[in-house]
């Protein structure tokens, strides 16, 4: 069950989103790195963008924090490697949803948009609202590109590892179908630069 309460400093504020982020990754190993390493390209590309420090602290914490619905979802089909079905495909594209409705402390509310829309597509063709262009909020879609990138250079279960120019290659081809472009120029701005850090 997710806390309710609504830490009171932002010592508390860090706890509590890193104790989510242990939770998580009991439940689906692996889950714990994969926000940490978008958590940086995330901000990283926000910077570049020039948001405000509330807004990377923002940032950071739904980037951390973006697959925390995924503890609604069942772990046996997060780790499937077989074809997925039709109904394996819309569990797991719940996990966005199912953060917007669950119980959270309300320093995670700024967060809510962010999270539910990171699978929403620049060409509207994306989930769970098919929102597109600029409808998406910028920080979905800074998580878009930092998630992509991290599922495309170190794999997610069902998907092998790119190597790290094809993974790049990937995002660069993406710009302005699945992807916002001005986020895409900022990812390939920024990544050279800390990819030696992850």
């Amino acid at each position: 069950m997710l806390m309710d309460k609504a830490p009171e400093s932002q010592q508390e504020r860090n706890r509590s989103a890193r104790g989510f982020l242990r939770t998580l990754d009991c439940h689906h190993p692996g889950e714990e790195a994969h926000g940490q390493r978008v958590a940086v390209y995330a901000v990283a590309i926000g910077q570049r963008m020039g948001l405000g420090a509330e807004e990377l602290l923002t940032l950071k914490e739904a980037a951390l924090l973006h697959d925390l619905g995924k503890l609604s979802v069942d772990p046996a089909l997060l780790s499937k490697t077989d074809a997925f079905t039709n109904e394996d495909i819309h569990a797991i594209q719940m996990h966005s949803i199912l953060f917007s409705q669950s119980a959270r402390p309300a320093f995670l509310d700024a967060c809510a948009p962010m999270i539910r829309h990171h699978h929403e597509r620049w060409d509207g063709q994306g989930y769970p609202d098919c929102l597109h262009g600029e409808e998406i909020p910028l920080g979905a879609r800074i998580l878009a590109v930092a998630e992509s990138f991290d599922a495309a250079s170190h794999g997610m279960g069902w998907r092998k590892p790119l190597d790290e120019a094809e993974a790049i290659d990937e995002i660069r081809k993406s710009a302005g179908m699945q992807f916002d472009p001005d986020v895409v120029q900022a990812f390939l701005d920024v990544q050279p630069l800390i990819q030696p850090l992850i």
